[in-house]
This record gives C-alpha cells, structure tokens and sequence, in this order.
C-alpha cells in the first residue's frame, strides 16, 4: 500500500516537473513571438519612416524645381519682356500727363465753350489713336508686313499731341514772367511713350532683319543691275521681253539675260564680234612676234656657232689641230666631215658632236609632248632645258619636230 502511494507521488511529481517544463518552453516561444512581433512593428515603423523622408525629399525637390522653373521664367521674362514692363509705366504716366495738359491747353483755347467734354473727347483721341498704331505696328512687324502705315500714324497723333502742349507751355507765367523751358518738357513728355515704345519695337523686330554685309551686298548687287542695264540697253530690253513672255517665275533673271546676250551679240556672255576680231589681230600679231623672236634666236646660234669654228685651235692654243680642214674665207666649213675633222690632236671624238650625232627618237618625242602642250612656248630654250642638252642639239631636235609636223609624210 505504501509503494503504491509512494509511485503515486513521484508520478505526481513527475507530472508537475512536464508540467513546468511545458510552461517554460510555452513561456520561451511567447517571448520569441513577442520579440518577432517587436521587430516586425519595429521594421514597419522603419519602413514608414523611410516612405516619410522619401516624401519628404520627393515634395522638397518639387519644391526646388518649381522655384528653379519660376526662376527660370523669371530670367526669361526679364529678358524678353522686360522692356515692356519699363516701357509701359512710361506710357502710362506720359499719357496722363499729356492728357492733362492737353485737356487745359484745348480747355483754355475755347474748346469747353463748344461742348464741355470737347477737350477731353479730343485728347483721348489722340493719345489713344496714337497707342493703338503703335500696337497695330507691332503686330504688322511680327507678321512681316509693312509697318510704314501705322507709323505714319502713330507719329502723326503723337506729335500734334505733343504740339498743342507745347504751345500751352510756351504760354505759361510764373509770378508774371513767362518760361519758355516748360514747352519742351511737355513735348518730351507726350513723346515719351510713342518714342520709347518705338525703341522697344527697333530692338526687338529692327529696322531691318538683314545684316550689314547683306546689305552690303544687296546694294552692290542693286548697282551692278543699274550699270549692266545701263551699259547694255539693248540685251536688257531681250531679257525683259523673255522674263513677261514666260509664266512668272518659270525663268530665272541671269538665265533669261544669258539668252538674251546670245540673241543680241549671238556669242557667249562677255563675248562679241568685236572682242573675237580683237583676239584673232593679237594672236596673229603674238605670232608674227614670236616668229622674228625665234629667227633672230637661230641667227645669233648660227653666228655663235661659226665664230667657234674660226676660233678653234689646237692644244697649243696657236696652230687647228693636224688634219683638220681650215674654214674658207667665205664661210663655215663644207659638209659634216669637216665638222667631224675639227677635233683634240690624237682625239678620235668628234668636238662638236651634238652638231653631227643623229637624233634619238626619244629626245624627238619629248619634243613633240612639249610642243603639243604648250606649242606657243615651243622654242630651243624649252627643248635644251627638257633635254639637258646643248642648244645646238636643241635646235636640231626642234626643227626636226617642226619639219615633222609641216609635212607628216616625210616625218613618217
């Protein structure tokens, strides 16, 4: 009976240590979960806080950018249109001002007598009607039409404004003396904004959108027209009639005067009966010249060549040498065999063998490419300097080639 109660107790016991056991681990994975619960709260307030500073940073750049933009456009404004935003007070303030002085001015002159709002009724209309030619020049100078209109208009209403106060400030006293100096202010004044505003328009759109080189040119192209028309009446006269018989700008101007010189001078353009008659007299006079040139330059070889022949001597500087055959009186020696015969005592080579050697066929087709390239230049000089012979050879080889081309058939 006691071991019975005795196992009955230690089961017991054994039951509450499980037990125990079981309400730790329980207590272990409550912790665990509270910790994970904790960090996931922890790391959904570290998300939040990161989605906040990015919104923050995205609306603090947007920010940034609209400043940047207004700034930008501010800079833009500034300018383009800064000049308007300074004429316009200026206009403003000058157009009450000449309102006022014109509402006196007609005032004092008898206009109120009339009707009691003439002055005033006059002076709108012309402060106004000036405002609105110089806005209608504007728009003509935006769209690329004539702005000589409007700005006939616009200065007409300003300066008879500017006129009447004018006059009403060439009658103002002071203390009974007159001051001459408040006319001028006052047509200053009424002046200022159709004159300013005028400024802004010249700087925006100019008097003119070309540059100076292109009006440059554009004059100079203007007074070659004048001076050509001019100087050829009658080839102007041709164009003109080809240009209106043609639909409008089917013929270019230049092609149209092109064919109308070939009509009336029936020649290229610059070109005329007259100029060809001049060209042919100078080439026949440059070849009657260049001819007496070339005989003249055969004769003084010829004299050189038989002054050589005179003056040739042995080594001993006194005696010809043995066997050579002395020149008679009347002339050079006769046949190449003498030529051959003058020579150095002992010496088997001819002295003067460029005069007696026969001429190579390639020295003769130099020749011939020279004078095919430039037969005005084809001379001894040229051969000798393409050679690098003498000019005794030279002129062989030239006549050679002249004889060839006078008769083709004995150069064959």
């Amino acid at each position: 009976m006691s071991s019975d109660l005795g196992e009955f107790y230690d089961q017991k016991r054994r039951n509450r240590a499980v037990e125990g056991e079981q309400k730790r681990l329980d207590k272990r994975a409550d912790r665990a979960e509270d910790r994970a619960d904790a960090q996931a709260r922890a790391d959904l307030r570290a998300k939040e806080r990161r989605e906040l500073q990015a919104e923050a940073r995205r609306r603090k750049a947007e920010r940034a950018k609209k400043w940047a933009d207004r700034r930008a456009a501010m800079a833009k404004w500034f300018d383009t249109d800064a000049d308007t935003a300074m004429v316009l007070p200026i206009m403003a303030v000058g157009m009450v001002a000449a309102i006022t002085f014109q509402v006196d001015a007609l005032a004092g002159a008898g206009f109120g007598q009339i009707f009691a709002g003439l002055p005033l009724m006059v002076a709108l209309v012309l402060e106004l009607g000036a405002a609105a030619a110089t806005m209608m020049t504007v728009r003509a100078a935006k769209d690329g039409r004539p702005t000589g209109p409007f700005r006939t208009a616009m200065w007409a209403c300003a300066l008879i404004a500017a006129s009447i106060n004018a006059a009403h400030g060439w009658t103002m006293t002071v203390d009974g003396e007159r001051l001459y100096w408040p006319a001028a202010v006052l047509f200053i004044i009424s002046l200022a904004g159709t004159g300013y505003w005028e400024m802004r328009s010249i700087g925006r759109h100019g008097t003119s959108r070309r540059t100076k080189a292109e009006r440059a040119e554009d004059k100079a192209r203007a007074k070659h027209e004048k001076d050509r028309k001019k100087k050829y009446q009658d080839v102007a006269d041709r164009a003109t009639e080809i240009i209106l018989a043609k639909p409008y700008g089917a013929v270019d101007a230049e092609v149209a005067w092109a064919d109308a010189w070939n009509d009336i001078k029936g020649a290229p353009l610059g070109m005329y009966a007259e100029v060809y008659e001049a060209r042919a007299k100078a080439q026949q006079a440059t070849t009657k010249a260049r001819a007496a040139a070339d005989e003249a330059a055969v004769a003084a070889e010829l004299d050189t060549f038989l002054e050589s022949l005179l003056d040739d001597k042995g080594d001993d500087g006194d005696t010809p040498a043995k066997g050579s055959t002395k020149k008679p009186s009347g002339g050079p020696s006769q046949g190449n065999a003498a030529l051959v015969s003058i020579g150095r005592k002992g010496g088997t080579a001819p002295r003067y063998k460029d005069v007696v050697e026969p001429l190579t066929e390639a020295d003769l087709e130099a020749a011939r490419i020279l004078h095919d390239a430039a037969p005005n230049q084809f001379s001894t000089p040229a051969i000798q300097k393409r050679l690098g012979r003498s000019s005794r050879y030279a002129k062989r080889v030239r006549d050679a080639v002249l004889e060839g081309i006078k008769n083709p058939k004995e150069g064959q």
